[in-house]
């Protein structure tokens, strides 16, 4: 398994106690497959930093599906033709292994 990555970036959302979320990154590293994670963890001692801006980002894509529930790992695949697809847990998928399936269709 390999991602195209001349096609496909991948940008996980997560969160530090979010297990789902580990299991998927372990899963992915364990497979080779490149991806950025972007933790939305809220830090009540920061009013600032990549957190804070990760949580806006991920709030912003939540926003873009109305009634739909969006949890982490929140999976972004951005196309080489920009345009931008999304796969959360909970909706797309359940289980790590799931979601390797989800990612699937972006492999060579």
């Amino acid at each position: 398994m390999k991602l195209d990555t001349s096609k496909y970036k991948l940008t996980i959302y997560t969160e530090k106690t979010c297990v789902g979320c580990v299991e998927f990154k372990t899963l992915l590293q364990e497979n080779a497959i490149p991806f950025q994670e972007k933790n939305i963890t809220k830090d009540p001692t920061k009013s600032t930093g990549p957190s804070v801006d990760n949580r806006w980002e991920y709030i912003d894509i939540t926003r873009e599906y109305e009634g739909e529930v969006m949890l982490t790992p929140l999976i972004t695949v951005e196309h080489a033709d920009g345009n931008v697809t999304h796969h959360s847990a909970g909706y797309d998928f359940d289980e790590a292994q799931e979601g390797l399936e989800v990612l699937k269709q972006y492999f060579i």
